[in-house]
């Protein structure tokens, strides 16, 4: 207690915001220095960009998070795409990854590099995990308290677009269709702050961090990659830092490191610092997805007010996930814009009725076998291991596509008909939510990389965030359960840096 103490946390995305604005609230000797990779995109740092007005700074601040190599990061992307969950390497992302030998590999996986991570072009769709989605070793009581203390902090919003004529009548026609099978559709619970015009303030890690963004105690570094972690007698103490922007490297001492750096790069510096339990970069999921976009017939939905290009949404619907009823999670965004480029002469362009984007999410049973392997004798631009990706699906996923697919005609046949060749079994990776790579788990028996509290299993001074710690099969968008599961890592984190002791728990292992 008697002398300072120092966090590094390596990303900035919403469940690294997570930890610096908890620690920063509860250990008031505490200072908290966060590195990222990529450059300020906007103005707060880590703002949603779907708030830019500006289309041309609204793309501009797209392209400065596809990475450093932009003419690869653009690869596979349509020119004209600007909206979200609807293609593969959608505008802010760039490519990652390589299949492996004898696998398909992930060819859509893609991440975004800029201060707010991919909180800067997420969705912000924060339903609620159900079911078997929930972590079960985690207190029941306990997770329900995360959950909700995530979604303040997230301002999720479960009344989206509430006064919207046609998010309500939409909301009706689908009542209809899965009344039947008893299940509830309802509003889809997002994050964002409703503004009087009827849109939203979409969220983003400037909303998480809030207060702690003009704490003196606050350091954000941009454009600083961690290029290894630092230890000395097993203990994590530290990292060496990259300055992108003149090559120079510096290392920086910490009390506790927390990487937060997603799915694919987190379990990528573990494994370049020499850190590889057997559980790392393996049982990698995310969810298989069935989308399509739906042309409304006419008198289905009451007539729209025009949209601006840069914030077209103007309804959000949720078939959610039940474990008998409806083990899918459907998301259906309403726009009188199509969200996907269209020939000049379709005769789908300009719908006076509008256009509904429709996913239907599927499970990805996590297995050993779908994972990630890194190659240091082939580095990347930045000089990080490379990537490959092996990934199947299994008869078991293709059998819920199968069944999710008739589910989803159902909606669809309720308010139109889908575009030409829609829907369609978008391309592996094509979610943006990669899970399971540092997953948690109860004990240190191989088949996890750290354990409840998100502490790497006998590493001491090593925490993790972000979606690779989740264990479960998800259908549902995962950044409400990642920030829940980081509200319970800081929460102990800040106990133990309080405590004097050192962050570490009894189960000890050696590096494998």
């Amino acid at each position: 207690m008697n002398r300072h103490r120092q966090v590094l946390i390596v990303g900035s995305g919403p469940t690294g915001a997570t930890y610096a604005r908890l620690l920063l609230e509860r250990v008031p000797d505490l200072s908290v220095v966060m590195a990222e990779a990529g450059p300020v995109v906007s103005d707060p740092p880590g703002m949603n960009v779907k708030n830019i007005t500006d289309p041309a700074e609204q793309a501009a601040a797209r392209k400065a998070s596809q990475g450093r190599d932009t003419a690869a990061g653009m690869a596979g992307i349509p020119g004209g795409t600007v909206a979200e969950g609807t293609i593969t390497a959608r505008q802010g992302t760039h490519l990652i990854g390589q299949p492996a030998e004898g696998s398909a590999g992930m060819p859509a996986a893609a991440v975004a590099t800029c201060v707010g991570g991919q909180g800067a072009h997420w969705t912000c769709a924060t339903p609620r995990p159900a079911g078997s989605e929930r972590i079960a070793f985690i207190d029941r009581g306990e997770w329900d308290r995360h959950v909700t203390d995530a979604e303040l902090l997230l301002h999720t919003t479960r009344t989206p677009f509430a006064d919207s004529t046609r998010a309500v009548a939409m909301l009706e026609q689908l009542r209809g269709v899965f009344a039947p099978a008893a299940v509830k559709v309802g509003l889809l619970p997002v994050a964002g702050d409703p503004r009087p015009d009827g849109t939203l303030r979409w969220a983003g890690t400037d909303v998480v961090l809030g207060p702690a963004r003009d704490d003196p105690r606050f350091t954000l570094c941009p454009e600083t990659l961690c290029v290894g972690l630092l230890r000395d007698d097993g203990r994590v103490i530290g990292a060496r830092l990259r300055d992108q922007r003149t090559g120079a490297e510096s290392e920086v001492r910490a009390d506790t490191v927390v990487v937060a750096a997603d799915a694919i790069r987190t379990p990528r510096l573990l494994w370049a610092s020499g850190i590889r339990p057997p559980a790392l970069g393996r049982y990698l999921t995310e969810h298989p997805l069935i989308f399509g976009v739906v042309v409304v017939r006419d008198g289905v939905l009451p007539p729209s007010p025009p949209a601006t290009r840069f914030d077209p949404i103007r309804g959000a619907i949720t078939v959610p996930y039940d474990d008998e009823r409806h083990p899918y999670h459907g998301q259906l965004m309403y726009s009188p814009l199509c969200p996907v480029p269209l020939p000049q002469d379709s005769p789908y362009r300009d719908n006076p009725a509008g256009y509904v984007g429709m996913g239907w999410a599927v499970r990805k049973w996590p297995r050993a076998d779908d994972r990630l392997v890194f190659d240091a004798s082939d580095p990347d631009e930045d000089g990080m291991p490379a990537v490959g990706i092996a990934y199947e699906l299994t008869e078991r996923e293709e059998t819920e596509l199968a069944r999710a697919r008739t589910v989803q005609a159902r909606a669809a046949a309720a308010l139109g008909e889908f575009l030409p060749a829609m829907p369609m079994v978008m391309p592996a990776g094509s979610s943006l939510h990669y899970m399971g790579t540092v997953r948690m788990g109860p004990v240190d028996d191989g088949t996890s990389v750290c354990d409840s509290c998100s502490r790497v299993w006998g590493v001491p001074g090593l925490v993790l965030a972000g979606n690779g710690l989740i264990p479960t099969a998800n259908a549902c968008n995962p950044t409400l359960t990642s920030v829940a599961l980081a509200i319970r890592g800081a929460r102990a984190l800040a106990d133990l840096l309080l405590s004097g002791r050192p962050a570490t728990q009894p189960v000890t292992t050696t590096d494998r």
